[in-house]
């Protein structure tokens, strides 16, 4: 960033440039919390046009010990469309499974899934990519979403709700036990919320 300057209770800045170095906030100074190097981060998916009414998923890849920005957005891999299923809130489970079986990754178009089973991520690296809070509503007590045993999957812009049957969870990641997950292609989850406090 350009500068930084002034802050309230303790302002806290990890793997940025030009900022204040860390202080307690006495003696006249900003209160801040300064880490060199972001030591982890991987980036949320996004959505990109060519211009020419083609679309490409890009997947942000991990980084470590990361100081700045990314200058262009240029640590990401390039996903063509055609390797994309765009579902719609009048799409089953089951057809949502059907294009993740095939080897899809998805994108959540916005609206209300009313979901009778768990869209299940069963193949590593798979993008599952909400747009506008798309909201998964479980019907019949299941999971909305539920990650296998593989690395590398990215979960983002969801917003998960209870339908008027029980729910254990809503979204369950890791199907057995014994599973930790890779250092080096970690699964990630970004925006996802939950709603409370009732179904209506």
């Amino acid at each position: 960033m350009g500068k930084w300057a002034g802050g309230v209770w303790n302002m806290v800045f990890v793997g940025d440039t030009n900022v204040p170095e860390s202080h307690c906030g006495l003696d006249d100074t900003a209160p801040a919390t300064t880490i060199e190097k972001t030591p982890i981060i991987v980036e949320k998916p996004y959505v990109v046009s060519d211009g020419n009414n083609g679309y490409s998923l890009m997947v942000p890849r991990l980084e470590i010990d990361k100081v700045g920005a990314t200058p262009g957005f240029e640590n990401a891999d390039e996903v063509p469309f055609d390797q994309v299923y765009v579902a719609s809130d009048s799409d089953s489970a089951e057809t949502i499974n059907g294009k993740l079986d095939e080897g899809l990754h998805l994108i959540l178009q916005p609206g209300q899934y009313n979901l009778k089973d768990s869209i299940k991520v069963t193949k590593e690296n798979t993008v599952v990519l909400g747009m506008g809070l798309a909201t998964l509503i479980s019907t019949s007590g299941k999971p909305c979403i539920e990650v296998d045993n593989v690395d590398g999957v990215r979960i983002a812009g969801i917003l998960l709700q209870a339908g008027e049957t029980d729910s254990d969870s809503l979204l369950k990641w890791g199907m057995s036990g014994g599973f930790n997950g890779s250092d080096s292609n970690p699964g990630v989850m970004q925006d996802v919320f939950a709603r409370v406090g009732g179904t209506n």
